[in-house]
């Protein structure tokens, strides 16, 4: 448990502290394959924690998506997080082959890294994949995670409406989830692949806490809330389980 209290902050810090850049990987998996599946990245795992090591990313994180999110309409199974400290880190190439050998030599057998190579190669796993390219724009963290109550996190994706979203997300929405949020992270998608949902144009990954008091309803609040609002449109969310990660 300790070691994945340990992850999760490393995903949070990697964030607010270091990364400014991560990319988000939404993976549809062939179905009947999630078990398999998982096994084949905690192969790449060993790899990841080699290359962060290495100083080639800041983490590797992997949440799966709770089937009921969305309104029971999920739009992948699992999420993969890779963060980096610069733009320049993460568009830097990488010889993961390498990488690999040299990570799981003295610790898998080679018939099981051919194994894994090969059904990478294959795309064995996946039915689809949309990929994201993000910059973080604000963040927060506050203490109190207990791992021992289920990691469980929301992503949420917004399409921008007018010039002043980003101000009311960083100046007003931040200062109201202080307090009610052990993280937060607003950011902005600046790539994309080509077959990843068009109309998004920023992410808010949030770790909520439980028993929240009630929000201030004073009139500045709800017409500060009312314009922020009238300023973004969700297009949909997805409830998190922490799974693994470096």
């Amino acid at each position: 448990m300790k070691n994945i209290l340990f992850t999760l902050f490393a995903f949070i810090f990697s964030i607010s502290l270091n990364a400014q850049y991560w990319t988000s990987e939404h993976v549809t998996i062939n179905e009947g394959l999630s078990e398999e599946y998982e096994k084949f990245e905690s192969f790449w795992a060993v790899a990841k924690e080699k290359a962060i090591k290495d100083g080639i990313q800041s983490g590797w994180f992997i949440w799966k998506v709770n089937p009921s999110s969305n309104n029971n309409n999920p739009w992948a199974d699992y999420i993969i997080i890779n963060t980096y400290e610069s733009m320049e880190q993460l568009e830097a190439q990488v010889d993961w082959l390498d990488i690999i050998e040299e990570a799981h030599k003295g610790k898998t057998k080679r018939s099981v890294i051919r194994k894994y190579l090969r059904e990478s190669t294959e795309n064995k796993y996946r039915a689809r994949s949309r990929n994201y390219t993000m910059e973080s724009l604000s963040s927060f963290t506050e203490e109190g995670l207990n791992p021992d109550d289920g990691i469980t996190a929301t992503y949420i994706s917004m399409e921008e409406l007018n010039d002043d979203y980003v101000e009311f997300e960083k100046e007003y929405f931040k200062n109201q989830h202080s307090g009610r949020k052990y993280f937060w992270d607003f950011s902005e998608i600046k790539n994309r692949s080509e077959n990843a949902y068009k109309p998004i144009t920023h992410t808010i990954f949030e770790i909520n806490k439980v028993g929240l008091d009630a929000i201030d309803d004073s009139f500045t609040n709800k017409m500060m809330s009312k314009y922020g609002m009238a300023s973004r449109e969700m297009h949909g969310w997805l409830q998190l389980e922490f799974l693994m990660g470096r």
